[in-house]
């Protein structure tokens, strides 16, 4: 019932809200959570980026912290991003793609040990992120995204939750992925996106490590304001391109501090 009422609500509000001039850093994961059907895929995301390309103006990430950190934030243009988590192979073959149609970049968040991995491990992975339907990239794909203008940011080694982690393994799942992503693509990653994406998943302690190895980490959450951490941290709004337009223009309406 709870959840009846909740999509009453966001049909109806979405219809009359208008998304709030700022800088708004998209969260999401893959086109819909069923199984790829490339037709019915590039209809559904081509229609949300051709939505949304009526309420703003596409940046890139690097463009949209940039703007964020030094405050330059529009007060009259709606201006989007968008960034993808796990690395499923749909960001290759039909996001990205789709994305450069509409002359924009995406960031994706890359989790190494998934990448060109076994099906066991793709099947214990993908219980993680509780996705049964997905495969991940190849290291081939991901250098041609690279190459292409995309931003590859890590995702840490093998999405674990750095909550239940202790120091040492919070630093192993940083720098085994931070290396292994610099060493395929030859470039410095400095952006990071914790797994799960909620504050109590990510701990002070887990933020004091981070910063050893990246400049700029996102968040998934606490999307009304623009930092989290005393601004140590980039907050992102998750929303996904199969959701109703109505719930993602009732997301995009809000005034951020």
């Amino acid at each position: 019932m709870r959840r009846i009422l909740r999509n009453i609500f966001l049909n109806l509000a979405g219809r009359i809200k208008r998304p709030y001039p700022g800088v708004h850093i998209i969260n999401s994961h893959y086109i819909t959570p069923y199984k790829v059907d490339y037709e019915r895929d590039v209809v559904i995301f081509e229609s949300y980026l051709s939505f949304l390309s009526k309420i703003g103006r596409f940046i890139t990430l690097e463009e949209a912290t940039r703007r964020i950190l030094n405050k330059d934030i529009p007060e009259d243009k709606v201006m989007l991003t968008f960034t993808f988590d796990d690395g499923f192979e749909e960001c290759y073959t039909i996001i990205a793609p789709l994305l450069e149609k509409f002359n924009t970049r995406g960031a994706f968040f890359i989790n190494a040990n998934y990448i060109d991995s076994s099906e066991e491990y793709q099947k214990e992975f993908n219980k993680r992120v509780a996705i049964h339907t997905k495969k991940p990239m190849t290291w081939k794909q991901i250098k041609e995204l690279h190459k292409r203008g995309h931003l590859i940011g890590s995702h840490n080694f093998d999405h674990t939750n750095f909550a239940i982690l202790s120091d040492k393994d919070i630093d192993y799942q940083l720098h085994a992925n931070k290396t292994k992503l610099e060493e395929e693509l030859n470039y410095k990653c400095n952006y990071f996106a914790w797994t799960y994406g909620q504050l109590q998943h990510f701990p002070p302690w887990a933020l004091d490590i981070t910063l050893r190895y990246h400049p700029f980490i996102f968040s998934g959450t606490n999307y009304r304001a623009y930092f989290s951490y005393d601004g140590q941290v980039v907050n992102r709004r998750h929303q996904e391109a199969f959701w109703p337009k109505a719930h993602n223009r009732y997301f995009l309406a809000v005034k951020k501090r």
